[in-house]
């Protein structure tokens, strides 16, 4: 399997603090893996709260190498949920209280990519001239579009889109969305915050990710540079990993 990845976090232009956070996991086998992580919470909380979780979730995917990809990805999640709740209730930790952070988990082989997230950070496959959305948003707007209440476009710029109905670390115990998908040479599976989705179309993510003369990284960049244009008002972090057909060029994994 060769494979091309990369990655890329903007603070955005209106945020001090990068919030987000990513983690790639190409030493792992059977399976690779690519976490993604936006904290919430005042003060540097949020980035503290993103990134307990993706260093648990590293920690869990090394310690269950082997198992199945639904045991991985349920016990990772469930485990960093754990240890960012307790450390957020933990009265000796000050200005923690309240934090949490949204998660997208992702574990591919040659064959299948399996999905495990909470909250409103994304997942996407593209395959040639598709792009799909695999998470199911964890937000109030989702819950407005899927009722009829808004518009796909409504969502984006509805002043409640912020606003999570599902979040790692809120509660001691917390619901993980799992789904498995196939994919096979080509495609691109892509993880974003919702600094890069609220600010630019599936349509456009699309587009961009298909010029494939332009390297990887650059087509991120791509990205980023486009929700900057329109005013940057969050973090914004995409990961990406292209899989390879024959021949092309990349990192033999």
């Amino acid at each position: 399997m060769q494979i091309e990845y990369a990655a890329k976090s903007h603070v955005g232009l209106v945020r001090s603090v990068n919030q987000d956070g990513y983690a790639v996991h190409m030493d792992l086998s059977p399976h690779k893996a690519v976490v993604l992580a936006d904290g919430m919470g005042g003060h540097r909380a949020g980035e503290v709260a993103s990134q307990l979780a993706i260093d648990v979730i590293g920690g869990e995917l090394h310690a269950m190498a082997g198992e199945s990809p639904e045991d991985i990805v349920l016990r990772a999640i469930r485990e960093a949920n754990r240890v960012v709740y307790e450390r957020a209730h933990d009265p000796d930790a000050e200005g923690l209280a309240g934090m949490g952070t949204t998660v997208v988990l992702t574990l591919f082989d040659d064959r299948e990519v399996w999905v495990g997230h909470i909250g409103d950070s994304r997942a996407y496959l593209i395959d040639r001239t598709v792009i799909r959305q695999l998470t199911d948003d964890h937000s109030l707007v989702n819950e407005l579009r899927k009722s009829g209440q808004l518009t796909e476009e409504e969502t984006r710029l509805h002043p409640g889109r912020n606003v999570l109905t599902r979040a790692l670390g809120m509660e001691p115990q917390v619901e993980v969305d799992i789904a498995r998908f196939p994919w096979s040479a080509g495609a691109i599976l892509l993880l974003c915050s919702d600094g890069l989705s609220n600010m630019v179309s599936e349509q456009e993510i699309l587009q961009t990710m298909q010029s494939g003369d332009t390297p990887l990284q650059g087509r991120l960049e791509s990205l980023i540079e486009a929700a900057l244009a329109r005013g940057g008002p969050d973090n914004i972090t995409v990961v990406a990993v292209e899989y390879l057909s024959p021949g092309e060029r990349g990192d033999e994994n």
